[in-house]
């Protein structure tokens, strides 16, 4: 008797007991459902953290100002930071292992524009921030060193501020008060979205360093300088370079006072996302193995209540002449059909959960192919695997005792 055979005789079987068929796929059906939202959780956590270091730049450090106040006396003491541009030039013009530096010095602001107004986050930096950052544009350019030289109050603003202002309209050229300093723009950045710590980076508006230190924030530190190694495998170095050269420069060489900065790379930055998705993994992949559990259990006891309530079929059958080998190739065909029908459903369950939770609930989740070629392998496997003691029993049935069963 081929396999052809065998499926046809099994879904005539199956197709006789609709709701004992349905109740095994069912229960199956959750655990692959559950399977697939794990598989969902794995890609969209791939691909946030692609989306985080695409967003941040590649191979980079970000070097925090600590702040700090001066030993002035009583009452007239200032606060500062402790990073300066000059020391972002030093790390650019002395450290081989570095590619590039952007300093930034930064502080909210209102932006204003022919009566509209928005408050934005504006970032005093450099030409290389478009680099290290990965900023693109959607028009116009970047700031240059001339720009930089020349203290200009030119400006590239991020998609909310166009959207806030100028209602999506072309603002190139247009000139905006920035803290009540006019400003023109020569950019718009393309919208990005929020970045991995949940806070949008399209508010942003960008300005030469020196314009803002001097026009806005009326300040001569930064508050980080972003610095990126010229590979992965020299981001170590760059790390221990870089906090070397700083102890220098703040006269701590030598001493064991802490370091009055900090230093972070992408793998640090990162690290909290990553815990956090693999946590969340966790837990899905124990309730998906319980409720995959949960399901094989159900199809086990239906198939052995299917071979007890059809004793008198396989006796009849064994009666005139069937092998127990086709028995059991027919009862792991009909296990086989109930595998795949309750991977359909659990593949339709699971697609429509990552679905609905990336786009109406904002999860981080992902419909890849593995999340739907993975779980139903699975649901084919594990019907197989628990289908087969209940057609060895099937086969093992003697026909005289089967026939005389009720």
């Amino acid at each position: 008797m081929t396999w052809a055979r065998d499926l046809c005789l099994s879904w005539r079987a199956l197709t006789r007991a609709p709701w004992r068929t349905l109740l095994s796929a069912s229960s199956l059906a959750v655990g692959i459902a559950a399977v697939v939202l794990l598989f969902g959780v794995g890609g969209g956590a791939e691909r946030a953290f692609q989306e985080a270091i695409e967003g941040m730049g590649r191979n980079l450090l970000a070097i925090g100002s600590e702040l700090k106040e001066s030993g002035a006396l009583r009452g007239a003491a200032s606060r500062y930071q402790t990073l300066t541009l000059a020391d972002s030039q030093a790390i650019a013009w002395e450290l081989e292992s570095v590619a590039r530096v952007a300093p930034i010095a930064m502080n909210n602001f209102d932006l204003r524009y022919g009566g509209r107004s928005s408050n934005v986050t504006v970032i005093g930096t450099t030409p290389d921030f478009r680099v290290t950052n990965n900023q693109i544009l959607a028009a116009g350019r970047f700031l240059d060193d001339f720009d930089l030289e020349q203290l200009a109050r030119v400006a590239v603003i991020g998609a909310r501020a166009v959207d806030d202002l100028f209602f999506g309209e072309q603002p190139l050229g247009e000139r905006l008060l920035v803290g009540g300093v006019p400003f023109t723009v020569v950019g718009v950045l393309r919208e990005k979205g929020a970045d991995m710590t949940g806070s949008t980076e399209d508010d942003r508006v960008l300005v030469p360093i020196l314009t803002a230190q001097r026009r806005l924030l009326d300040v001569d530190f930064v508050d980080r300088i972003f610095v990126q190694a010229v590979s992965e495998d020299e981001l170590e170095r760059a790390a221990r370079e870089v906090r070397s050269l700083l102890r220098s420069r703040h006269g701590l060489e030598g001493s064991i006072a802490p370091d009055d900065f900090t230093v972070s790379d992408q793998a640090a930055l990162l690290a909290a996302l990553e815990d956090s998705d693999r946590s969340f993994s966790r837990l899905l992949a124990g309730l998906a193995a319980l409720a995959l559990g949960l399901g094989c259990t159900g199809l086990l006891a239906v198939s052995l209540l299917s071979v007890r309530e059809r004793s008198n079929e396989i006796g009849l059958r064994l009666a005139v002449g069937a092998l127990p080998r086709q028995i059991l190739q027919q009862f792991l065909a009909e296990t086989g059909l109930v595998g795949g029908l309750g991977g359909c459903l659990g593949l339709l369950v699971g697609g429509v959960g990552i679905i609905v939770g990336q786009r109406m609930l904002g999860w981080q989740l992902a419909l890849t192919w593995e999340s739907v070629t993975y779980p139903f392998l699975i649901s084919l496997g594990v019907s197989l695997v628990f289908g087969v003691y209940p057609a060895m029993r099937a086969a093992r049935l003697d026909p005289i005792v089967a026939l005389r069963s009720e």
